[in-house]
């Protein structure tokens, strides 16, 4: 009886051991968050004009879009930038004219709407 929970214990850690690393495989570049975040005043994304208030934000290796209430509101091509220090929160940079950068909390890495 001992011997056949061993055998099981070891086959299961053996599958597990094998599977996890295709469970994590992404590639080494790829870059992906997605985070909720609110925007404060009227803007612009990807000439997209967006309201205040809260969105869901996916950022991947080339593009943003912007989500709310399960809709995608707005998408736009980004290039990801490297910061000295750490985002302290996640926010939306604007300018007059709309949406330049998105910063991400705990993160070095921003990203610069290329639109």
């Amino acid at each position: 009886m001992y011997r056949r929970g061993m055998v099981l214990a070891v086959s299961m850690l053996t599958a597990l051991l094998l599977a996890l690393p295709m469970a994590a495989r992404t590639p080494k570049n790829s870059k992906s968050i997605v985070t909720d975040m609110n925007l404060l005043n009227l803007s612009s994304l990807g000439g997209t004009s967006l309201k205040a208030g809260s969105y869901k934000v996916r950022v991947d290796d080339s593009k943003v879009t912007v989500e709310q209430n399960g809709k995608m509101v707005a998408q736009a091509p980004v290039q990801w930038k490297d910061s000295p220090n750490k985002a302290s929160y996640s926010s939306f940079v604007t300018d007059g004219r709309g949406v330049t950068e998105i910063h991400f909390s705990g993160k070095t890495q921003y990203v610069e709407i290329t639109e």
